[in-house]
């Protein structure tokens, strides 16, 4: 009986941390950094590019009310950021 419940946990730890894998990360001047970081900063690149862009056309009345639309927008750049680069 003492032997079942061993292979029982055996088991089970095996079909649990088998999901458990390291952090992606990339590693940039040395150091390495998690890729939602990476996405995060190129997300926020994108929102300053787009505002510099709408701002020089007078395009930037398209994107109102600007304390909820530039979150979104640099969120959504972030996402399509780590979905096209980093698909695992």
């Amino acid at each position: 009986m003492n032997n079942i419940k061993k292979l029982v946990a055996t088991v089970l730890m095996i079909l649990f941390l088998t999901g458990c894998s390291p952090a992606p990360s990339i590693v940039l001047f040395g150091a390495s950094f998690p890729d939602w970081l990476l996405c995060s900063a190129i997300g926020v690149l994108g929102m300053i590019i787009i505002h510099i862009i709408l701002s020089k056309t007078k395009g930037h009345f398209f994107l109102y009310p600007v304390i909820i639309v530039y979150p979104c927008v640099t969120a959504l750049i972030s996402m399509l950021t780590w979905l096209l680069f980093f698909p695992k």
